[in-house]
């Protein structure tokens, strides 16, 4: 696959991974609205995850693309074996990532997402600590704006994560709103759950925007 082929690919993953998530974003502050029926809100929230596939697809697989346009670039050097281990570490990711988005407020979705959390957390601390390895000591060896770039992009690991667990109670707050209705407890509860999850939101969008920056100008660091 040709260079060209695969940035275009990288770029429409970036378009995806953040266009779709502001539609999310917008969605899930108008859920908070109590002045709106139920049965409108619980449909907000349900559009809200259905559309959240696409940017948990294109964030995941943002890495293993990322890798091979590097490697097309003359950037990096991984070998076949590398690549098809990246790959397979994005399907497993992205696997146990969907499971837990879908089965959200059940003990199985509660399990799902502890593993989930563990498995993005530690490829994100892989990817931390082979972007600063290479910009302390030059190994593994790459070009500072790259290695600065991964740093970036393994704390977007943990963002997301932050994102997760920070929008955990909805789905509790979802079950007893659709069951008992709307109480002041409840409306407290979703308002401070949706707003508190919008810090760990900015994050990830200032985090993939600065490595953005930084693979478009590519600044020497």
């Amino acid at each position: 696959m040709s260079y060209e082929v695969i940035k275009f690919i990288h770029v429409l993953l970036l378009v995806f991974w953040l266009g779709t998530d502001v539609g999310v974003l917008l969605l899930a502050r108008r859920f908070r609205d109590a002045s709106l029926s139920v049965e409108t809100r619980l449909t907000l929230l349900h559009m809200a995850m259905v559309i959240d596939t696409l940017p948990r697809i294109c964030f995941i697989v943002m890495l293993p693309v990322g890798v091979h346009l590097a490697n097309a670039a003359g950037l990096l050097n991984v070998e076949m074996p590398g690549l098809v281990g990246l790959w397979l570490l994005a399907a497993v990711l992205l696997t146990v990532n969907m499971s837990a988005a879908k089965h959200i407020g059940t003990p199985l979705g509660a399990r799902l997402q502890r593993l989930n959390w563990t498995g993005l957390g530690i490829a994100g601390l892989l990817l931390i600590a082979t972007g600063l390895a290479s910009l302390v000591n030059g190994t593994p060896y790459m070009v500072s704006w790259l290695a600065a770039k991964i740093v970036i992009y393994g704390l977007v690991y943990w963002f997301a994560i932050g994102i997760d667990w920070m929008f955990l109670p909805v789905g509790r707050l979802t079950a007893e709103l659709a069951e008992k209705g709307s109480s002041e407890e409840i409306e407290a509860g979703i308002t401070r759950t949706v707003d508190q999850t919008m810090w760990a939101v900015l994050a990830v969008y200032a985090s993939t925007l600065a490595a953005a920056w930084i693979c478009v100008t590519k600044i020497d660091f």
